[in-house]
């Protein structure tokens, strides 16, 4: 354990520690108030830490620069902030503290910065450490439920780190066995916590890593999977309430959770959002009303959820409702573009391959689950894209060399 403790030396696994540990202490800061000030240092920490990275590297020469994102990305990064924060200031019920303080709001933006930052990080054992330490905190809180309260959520946050974990593992060739185990852990958690998307990730991941991998020469057959994964993809939200039931029986979890909690949403917020709201949103702390959650209240007299809604539980919806199509496609470019560069392109390199194909993973979840927000799932998904990003640039730039002394 001494030895992990040297990770905090290494600058992106102490700003990923401690987006983690903010993570793990945020998930009821009205509960308790030492929850709240501890996540508010941490994520504070961790926004400090990242500006003082732009701030000190981003005129060097040495630093590795993705000239689309220098150049295109961060000023449209830009304009769309100004424009959610525009709305914010007229929404009648903003509140300053929900604004910068919660993660799901100013702060969602936070883990696009780690791109660059995991594009300028030489190596990934420090990071590895944290994930080790991520299992750690699981094996805690999983096994005890804190003060009897909250139940299994910090093992849910714990547990983003099982298949990075297992990626790492093949390319440092450390724990491979462990962490395959671990994720047949992971499966069973996701069946006793009733957090499914754990268990789809890794089934998902699992799937794509086999096919794509014995096809991994052939671009079509590439395309082909993933397209019909896709299409698979779509029937599986449309026929929600039907799948979920059949999975519920191929995993044998009579626990399992086949309730259809997220078809509806779709319908409710399209159905609410209208003419350029589609496009810019309604801001950082724009809500929406739910006629589900409104019948909930008068039927049973309980707000399980209020039906005037500040969040939404699909990834792809929450982004469409704070920042439209705007903010979703600005939002995953960066994740996609070094996922299909890897994919197709850089596939003879395992380690590039497969974050590639666990970029992909997380974009398709963005449909069902996966909602963005400064957290320690979407932090890693950043940086790992900007990591394999300057892998390909190396790759290629030593392919190019090769080639020039051939030629001469």
């Amino acid at each position: 354990m001494g030895k992990l403790i040297y990770f905090y030396k290494d600058y992106s696994a102490r700003l990923i520690f401690l987006i983690l540990t903010a993570n793990l202490f945020y998930d009821d800061p009205t509960l308790y108030l030492y929850k709240r000030i501890m996540y508010s240092i941490c994520i504070y920490a961790a926004v400090f830490e990242i500006g003082r990275f732009y701030y000190q590297n981003y005129k060097k020469e040495n630093l590795f620069r993705a000239a689309w994102f220098d150049y295109f990305y961060l000023p449209l990064l830009g304009i769309f902030i100004l424009i959610a924060l525009s709305l914010d200031l007229t929404n009648p019920s903003l509140k300053w503290i929900t604004l910068i303080n919660n993660p799901f709001c100013l702060l969602s933006a936070g883990p696009i910065m780690l791109y660059m930052i995991g594009a300028n990080s030489e190596s990934l054992d420090k990071v590895f450490d944290v994930l080790l330490i991520a299992f750690c905190a699981f094996c805690v809180v999983a096994s005890f439920p804190i003060f009897g309260r909250v139940k299994y959520y910090q093992g849910y946050i714990s547990a983003y780190a099982f298949v990075p974990f297992f990626i790492l593992s093949l390319h440092l060739k450390r724990y491979k066995v462990f962490a395959a185990l671990l994720l047949l852990v992971g499966i069973y958690f996701s069946g006793l916590s009733d957090y499914r998307i754990i268990a789809m990730r890794i089934l998902l991941f699992g799937s794509l890593l086999v096919g794509l991998t014995v096809v991994r020469k052939s671009g079509f057959l590439k395309f082909l999977i993933l397209l019909v994964s896709c299409i698979a993809l779509y029937h599986f939200i449309a026929n929600l309430a039907d799948v979920l039931a059949l999975f519920k029986e191929l995993l044998g979890l009579k626990s399992f959770d086949d309730d259809d909690t997220r078809g509806f949403l779709w319908s409710e917020l399209f159905g609410e959002l209208k003419g350029m709201e589609l496009f810019y949103g309604r801001g950082f702390v724009g809500t929406y009303f739910s006629e589900y959650f409104l019948m909930i209240l008068i039927h049973y007299n309980t707000y399980s959820d209020h039906y005037d809604r500040f969040s939404i539980e699909v990834g792809f919806l929450e982004l469409i409702l704070k920042g439209g199509f705007f903010w979703y496609f600005l939002f995953i470019t960066p994740m996609l573009v070094s996922s299909i560069k890897g994919i197709f392109v850089y596939h003879k390199d395992p380690l590039i391959f497969h974050v590639s194909i666990f970029l992909f993973v997380e974009l398709m979840l963005m449909f069902i689950e996966n909602i963005p927000y400064f957290s320690f799932q979407f932090s890693l998904l950043f940086f790992l894209s900007g990591y394999i990003l300057k892998r390909m640039y190396e790759i290629k730039h030593n392919r190019l060399g090769t080639l020039h002394a051939i030629m001469e």
